[in-house]
């Protein structure tokens, strides 16, 4: 069944879901849908919706972070990524990165790593430019070791990616300005990403 969301909505009810509503769980992710955390393998066995509803009212519980979109990365129909800010309990700020596969709208695959380095400074996006799509790819190319199709926003002149190094994967999310990469965030996991 199809979702009646747009991929820009995505990232804000996503963070809500985690905040204070995991039965947002049904109205976001397929049936087969799945997620993988580069750091806690906590989410990496947990397949559809009421198996992620299930961890993630526990996870409010126990604990009790608030997430907050920064910059996205929105590929048509088929791929987004974006950063967040997650405040902890105890006021301490961390940035992240998650990066989607959809299908028919709804998330069928989930990356979601935090970054062990604190809050980003980073200026949020969108760059600035008009780098189509190909010239984003050729840009991004040699990044990273990817691991996996680029996400690639000509509109907001962003790219994001899952990368593997073969001991660790993470998530790169980058912002163009006048046909260069100006700022970067890249979130390294403690391990291979699946």
């Amino acid at each position: 069944m199809a979702n009646d969301l747009t991929p820009e909505e995505i990232p804000a009810l996503w963070c809500r879901m985690w905040n204070e509503d995991a039965s947002l769980a049904h109205r976001l992710l397929t049936a087969d849908g799945r997620q993988w955390s580069g750091t806690k393998p906590g989410l990496d066995p947990l397949v559809g919706p009421a198996d992620a509803e299930a961890f993630i009212a526990k996870y409010q519980r126990d604990v009790g972070n608030v997430f907050v979109p920064r910059t996205f990365v929105v590929d048509g129909t088929d791929r987004l990524a974006f950063t967040w800010d997650v405040t902890r309990r105890d006021g301490v700020v961390i940035t992240g990165a998650d990066l989607f596969v959809l299908t028919g709208g709804k998330v069928s695959r989930n990356w979601t790593i935090p970054s062990p380095d604190g809050r980003s400074a980073l200026p949020d996006g969108p760059g600035e430019g008009g780098l189509d799509r190909e010239e984003l790819r050729v840009l991004a190319k040699d990044a990273h070791p990817w691991h996996g199709e680029l996400v690639l926003d000509p509109g907001r002149q962003t790219m994001a990616g899952t990368w593997s190094d073969g001991s660790r994967g993470g998530i790169a999310v980058m912002v163009a300005i006048d046909g260069r990469i100006d700022r970067e965030w890249v979130v390294p996991g403690t391990r291979p990403l699946p």
